[in-house]
């Protein structure tokens, strides 16, 4: 009795020990979910994109696209990094730019879950590095630097909310590579994720950001987009994304993202 007493509380420890990972990626832009490799597992990423842009100092055509290859990493069940060089394009008439854009690299910290998975607070920052050529369109031309938190819970095991606010120093993010005359960004942003089954889900996210370039009578400027998540199956994830954008240079934009994981 008391050894199968002892077996079932070794069972019920290690189904809570792996409920604190899974193994999915992060399908959000936004904000962060609470979802990483785990220790010493690999995350292959293509993210790709691309819009347009509707500003004064531009044409009427302009547009900006990318592909970045990049990889994310688990330190540990609760502590990732992530990388990313992208290539990235700039057109605007008979102007076309094209070559390495802004690198990022990040960490991200599981620093509170329940047991459920339901409630859960993830610190993040991001490095950005101005490895894309600003005077080409394809860069800030300034090192920045993100910190960040999101805060998230699920609702009926389905529906997942997440809320992040973050802080970024000398400029905006990287696509508003017209934004040379600030010197910090404060950013809000709302995600909400359906799982229609197991593998698809649904995603609408807005961001709420102090830094409008069309409209300077404004305060504030806005992006939101929806978008898709399909598990292929348990190593690859795909995600597709569509959305716009208010009182910024960018207009209207696409994104997408295939992720292998290992």
């Amino acid at each position: 009795m008391m050894n199968l007493r002892k077996l079932w509380l070794a069972a019920l420890a290690l189904c809570v020990t792996a409920g604190v990972v899974s193994a999915d990626p992060i399908r959000t832009l936004f904000t962060k979910e609470n979802k990483f490799p785990g220790a010493m597992s690999w995350e292959l990423f293509l993210a790709g994109g691309g819009s347009s842009l509707d500003d004064d100092s531009v044409a009427e055509d302009a547009d900006t696209y990318f592909v970045a290859p990049g990889a994310r990493f688990g330190l540990t069940d609760r502590v990732a990094i992530w990388a990313a060089a992208p290539f990235a394009g700039f057109s605007a008439g008979d102007l076309d730019e094209q070559g390495l854009g802004d690198a990022q690299a990040g960490l991200e910290f599981l620093f509170f879950e329940d047991i459920f998975e339901y409630a859960w607070i993830v610190p993040h920052v991001t490095g950005i590095f101005p490895t894309g050529d600003e005077d080409d369109g394809l860069g800030t031309g300034e090192m920045q630097g993100r910190v960040g938190i999101s805060i998230g819970t699920t609702v009926n095991d389905v529906v997942h909310f997440a809320l992040d606010v973050s802080y970024t120093s000398n400029g905006a993010a990287p696509e508003d590579e017209f934004s040379d005359d600030r010197d910090e960004l404060l950013a809000g942003a709302l995600s909400i994720v359906w799982d229609l089954d197991e593998r698809a889900s649904l995603i609408g996210e807005v961001q709420l950001r102090d830094d409008p370039i069309n409209d300077q009578e404004d305060d504030y400027a806005f992006r939101g987009h929806a978008g898709l998540a399909y598990k292929v199956n348990r190593n690859v994830s795909v995600m597709l994304y569509g959305g716009g954008a208010s009182g910024l240079a960018q207009d209207v934009y696409g994104q997408g993202r295939l992720v292998y994981s290992f």
